[in-house]
């Protein structure tokens, strides 16, 4: 009878639970993955519980002890059923699956620029990878070491970033594949687009961390001050000049001050690529200019009315044209290629008039960092590189990984004025991806898509644009994370 008592109110605690969707765990409302693949209990007991605590309880089984809040260790935590205490090790990594691809399927319909980066995750998640989101891998490959954060990656978001949100930004951005580089600039645009919304997304909240977040405003302040010192030579950073005030003390030194310091001294020990990945939402007005341009070279428009005679007056240019269009194009592009190496990651192109046609842009060579720490530092990262080729070309006894790299044909930015200017893309940028597609062509084709991109959608269309996420620039930000 008090077994027949007990598995009656298991019974109805159970048809509650399903009734009101919540997790009799954690008591958070169950997905819907969660209810359509439940446990396997081999007792048939019809009890169920959310994919956040069954990974947490998958988690916690493969570490060999727990430790208790008074230090005393543990024996690890089993993988049986919370209700009937059932072995569910044989089943719980499958439904697992079964719940991570549903979930993947049913997000695919939402755009990523309104997912966080938890929800990207989930929606990227295929057969091979982690079955505990944000977890690292147990076994991972020889010399690789456990994924840290790096916060130079972030662009100064990293204050309205959560921890989860920053390993895996970390996580992409070092993953050595462009595809993943520009996923992880998408997440960080989401971000900064949110605040200049006036939203923070997520504020950092570390516990075993002194620092607190800082508001956008304050933080900006502070790095105002604090560049100032760094400028002024008021700085304990070895090399800048030691800190001293007027009787010759030591001042006090804020730990927002230790961290620019660090990051100051992290930069010459791990230097960024040139070109970071970027990625920009452009309103199609910004392209009307250059649709206007592309019809006077089609011959659709008469130049006389648009400014495009060879006999402008000079006063046209302050005045502005009859159409009310002024200035150059908002985006010009020029043809490049890229000579197959990491080091291009870590210069930038020169670009300026061709001889004997000054209204055609091309690139006319590159420039590198002239701190000398900064070269010596980058040599290491590219040696790094080297190492891995040699190593490969051992292993598999070919001369794979030692030939010679090939060309690749890639566009950069000639000129870039307006929003696009404003947003960050810069000169000598490579752009890679549009509207979340590789770009494939040269410069003709890729003026004509944006050119189309106005024609079809007018003034109110918008073009996402990602400039960088190429594969120099991923392996350079790979091999440098191996940087310790």
């Amino acid at each position: 009878m008090t077994d027949d008592n007990e598995n009656n109110t298991a019974s109805s605690t159970n048809d509650g639970a399903e009734e009101d969707n919540s997790c009799p765990i954690c008591l958070d409302n169950m997905s819907n993955p969660d209810i359509l693949h439940p446990i396997q209990c081999p007792t048939k007991c019809n009890f169920n519980f959310c994919i956040h605590c069954m990974s947490s309880l998958l988690s916690s089984s493969k570490d060999d002890y727990q430790m208790a809040s008074d230090g005393n260790r543990h024996v690890k935590v089993h993988l049986n059923c919370p209700n009937c205490r059932a072995d569910i090790s044989k089943t719980i990594e499958g439904t697992i699956k079964q719940r991570r691809k549903a979930a993947a399927e049913a997000m695919q319909s939402v755009p990523d620029s309104e997912l966080s980066a938890k929800e990207l995750q989930c929606k990227y998640w295929k057969d091979g990878d982690d079955l505990i989101l944000g977890a690292d891998k147990t076994s991972k490959p020889s010399g690789e070491e456990p994924l840290e954060i790096d916060t130079t990656l972030f662009g100064g978001l990293e204050f309205a970033m959560s921890e989860q949100e920053q390993k895996y930004v970390t996580k992409l951005m070092t993953s050595g594949y462009p595809d993943q580089l520009c996923q992880g600039a998408q997440i960080l645009a989401g971000v900064s687009e949110l605040l200049r919304k006036g939203k923070t997304p997520a504020m950092q909240n570390n516990t075993n961390d002194n620092t607190r977040a800082t508001p956008p405003n304050s933080a900006a302040a502070a790095t105002v001050r604090t560049t100032a010192m760094l400028q002024g030579g008021r700085s304990n950073t070895p090399g800048i000049g030691p800190s001293r005030t007027r009787d010759g003390g030591e001042p006090p030194v804020s730990n927002f001050q230790r961290q620019m310091e660090q990051k100051a001294r992290d930069k010459l020990r791990r230097p960024l690529p040139a070109r970071m990945p970027l990625s920009v939402t452009l309103s199609t007005a910004e392209f009307e200019k250059m649709a206007l341009h592309s019809r006077q070279q089609a011959g659709l428009v008469d130049p006389s009315i648009s400014g495009g005679s060879d006999k402008k007056l000079w006063w046209r240019g302050l005045l502005g044209d009859a159409t009310g269009l002024k200035g150059n194009a908002t985006l010009k592009f020029v043809d490049d290629q890229w000579d197959g190496t990491i080091a291009d990651a870590f210069a930038r192109a020169q670009i300026g008039p061709q001889a004997g046609n000054r209204k055609k842009a091309t690139v006319q060579g590159r420039v590198t960092t002239k701190n000398p720490v900064e070269r010596m530092s980058i040599n290491k990262i590219l040696a790094i590189g080297e190492n891995e080729k040699r190593e490969k070309h051992d292993n598999n006894g070919s001369r794979e990984g030692m030939l010679q790299p090939s060309r690749t044909q890639r566009v950069l930015v000639a000129s870039v004025r307006g929003q696009a200017g404003k947003s960050g893309i810069m000169k000598g940028d490579v752009v890679t991806h549009v509207n979340g597609e590789v770009f494939i062509g040269d410069a003709a084709a890729l003026n004509a898509l944006l050119v189309n991109s106005y024609e079809e959608q007018g003034k109110e269309g918008v073009v996402m644009i990602v400039v960088n996420a190429e594969e120099c620039t991923a392996e350079a930000l790979r091999l440098r994370s191996r940087v310790r």
